[in-house]
């Protein structure tokens, strides 16, 4: 029994989530695996970055790794978050940023990379990356999503991040829309500009993503 306490215990300290998160299942959604590896289509939609995810433990602290390669493996940037567990939510307190054109910068924003909807109902929040304010969301929706050439209908996580800025006069919005799958993670970004929407990033073996309605969903599902 002392055994299995100590062993508990260290499952709560550098494990991937807290024991009151545990409910939530994290590891089904972030990133399941330990990595998942995302490509970034340009306007033609060929590859024009692959992006890659891993996880860290230093001491008593978590870290989200992200790498971005371009070109022939070459790591073009690197994030780091430092993140733990509260509630329905994974929050990064403490973000290295690094760039091989800009070099690296610390930032202390509270940072929600993902969130459970608070049951039905969507958890909203604001938060600010780097002086930018967003109004963000997460809900459940459900897709019709082509995963391995393969038509699956799923019920989804949606995560919305809404930012409104003035640039000299000129009224700007940005919102980025993701879409997150248990057992698969993240598997696709739509990133709105001014109403030029277009997908920043996608799971590699993913061919398409369709919003449905629910009464949709319960039809094709059966």
């Amino acid at each position: 029994m002392k055994n299995l306490f100590l062993i508990c215990t260290m499952m709560c300290i550098f494990g991937f989530m807290t024991t009151k998160a545990q409910e939530y299942n994290f590891e089904d959604l972030v990133y399941p695996f330990g990595f998942r590896t995302y490509v970034s289509p340009d306007s033609k939609g060929n590859l024009s970055s692959v992006t890659q995810y891993s996880f860290e433990s230093q001491a008593y602290d978590n870290y989200l790794v992200e790498e971005v390669y371009i070109g022939y493996g070459m790591m073009s940037a690197k994030n780091t978050y430092r993140y733990h567990t509260e509630g329905n939510a994974v929050i990064s307190d403490v973000q290295l940023r690094q760039n091989r054109l800009t070099g690296s910068t610390k930032y202390q924003d509270r940072l929600i990379l993902f969130a459970f909807p608070d049951k039905d109902i969507p958890f909203k929040w604001t938060e600010t990356d780097r002086g930018d304010t967003y109004q963000c969301t997460s809900e459940y929706v459900y897709i019709n999503a082509s995963i391995y050439q393969k038509s699956l209908f799923l019920k989804a996580i949606k995560i919305t991040r809404d930012n409104s800025y003035v640039s000299g006069n000129e009224k700007h919005r940005i919102i980025e829309t993701s879409y997150w799958v248990s057992d698969y993670g993240r598997i696709i970004t739509y990133v709105d500009w001014d109403g030029t929407k277009r997908a920043s990033s996608k799971l590699d073996v993913l061919d398409y993503v369709q919003e449905i309605s629910e009464e949709e969903y319960n039809k094709l599902k059966k």
